[in-house]
């Protein structure tokens, strides 16, 4: 098969598909390599390629996952700024709160009695999370939750898609209006300050599509992480007890389970700026040629992962994937999820240490996308 072979997306789109960690690794730090379709897809900057269903939304938007070089460094900029140490630091006292106040809200359940650990638990609290974050008016969380879960469906149709999408940039857009008018102390408000303040402010368009690339990283991957983690814990009792007994950290935990089974598979799409031969590899890429970065299939290799199917909290040598990303586009948010999610799974465990699965692991129901990579729905028994 070798380390990038030929797959074919929807519509059509024929894309190299990249398993190897190393390689993929390479490509993301890499200059040979963009995110920018409008820019580095000759047939999409020509009009000749027409996109639509899954992978428009991924291609179509101008934000800091979809830029290349000096403009990805601009649009970055202002969300690496407002997501700070400090701003983690501040927001851990409130993810405090608002796991607890979920937990709570399941004493009521009977010890026999199982819950959807999704919708109960791995589901409210990022979205909680990210309202008290970006200053998003409640009412608006559960529609825009709904319309931004469509973009990762890889079985909607092209129809399915252009309507949630839809839907996400209408609310974006009140949003960005309301930023621009009384910019709050929040992430949003950090983020139009810090945009306008740089040499070259962002349009409204531009801070919508940041926007959305923040909401959609700081809810459904996030939701994912925290059930997938919780799943592998307490399918494997034996690593569980080494996390409980606080012989292995939680953190190191996550990077475990980030690296088995990460919450975004892989992210459409990237193109070869120029046609190139990885030197170690001996690949040879085509000026334009999409490239599919496979975060799940990487970090399954055996070449660094020694028996890579096997969930192992003390692994040697590290579990680092590239679940957070790599290189120039390396998640700016990666602190304050990591600090979300071990709070969510280290509070579950010590509020339901007796808490089990309901059903065997390989019968929970996956999501049905080659992006998204979670769960479904976790039946559990709280004990």
């Amino acid at each position: 098969m070798g380390p990038a072979p030929v797959v074919e997306l929807a519509g059509g789109v024929l894309a190299r598909a990249v398993v190897d960690p190393s390689l993929a690794e390479r490509l993301s730090a890499g200059p040979h390599v963009s995110r920018d379709a409008a820019r580095h897809w000759p047939g999409y900057r020509e009009g000749t390629r027409s996109v639509d269903g899954v992978i428009a939304p991924w291609v179509g938007s101008h934000n800091a996952l979809n830029s290349y070089g000096d403009d990805h460094r601009q649009l970055r900029a202002p969300i690496a700024a407002a997501l700070t140490r400090r701003r983690v630091e501040a927001m851990t006292p409130v993810i405090e709160s608002i796991v607890q106040d979920v937990l709570d809200g399941l004493e009521g359940t009977g010890s026999e009695q199982n819950i959807d650990l999704v919708q109960s638990f791995a589901l409210p609290i990022p979205h909680e999370v990210i309202t008290r974050l970006l200053g998003v008016p409640a009412e608006h969380l559960t529609a825009f939750s709904a319309a931004a879960a469509g973009l990762f469906d890889t079985s909607a149709g092209a129809e399915e898609m252009a309507r949630s999408m839809g839907a996400v940039l209408a609310l974006l857009d009140q949003l960005v209006v309301s930023a621009r008018e009384h910019p709050g102390d929040n992430l949003v408000g950090d983020l139009v300050r810090a945009a306008d303040a740089s040499e070259s402010p962002l349009s409204d368009a531009e801070l919508r599509d940041q926007l959305m690339l923040i909401i959609i990283a700081g809810t459904e991957t996030t939701v994912h992480a925290i059930g997938t983690l919780l799943v592998h814990l307490l399918s494997h009792p034996d690593q569980l007890a080494l996390v409980t007994s606080g012989e292995v950290s939680m953190e190191d935990a996550l990077t475990e389970s980030l690296r088995l089974r990460p919450p975004i598979a892989s992210v459409p799409l990237r193109f070869a700026v120029r046609q190139f031969q990885d030197a170690r590899s001996g690949e040879e890429f085509d000026e334009g040629e999409p490239i599919l970065v496979h975060i799940a299939g990487a970090g399954l290799d055996p070449d660094r992962y020694p028996d890579p199917e096997r969930f192992d909290v003390r692994r040697e040598g590290g579990s680092r994937s590239l679940a957070f990303g790599y290189g120039p586009h390396l998640c700016p948010g990666a602190a304050l999820a990591t600090r979300e999610i071990v709070i969510a799974a280290t509070r579950f465990l010590d509020r339901y240490p007796a808490a089990r699965l309901a059903v065997a692991p390989e019968l929970l129901e996956q999501t049905a996308s080659w992006i998204s990579n979670g769960y479904t729905s976790i039946a559990v028994e709280l004990g």
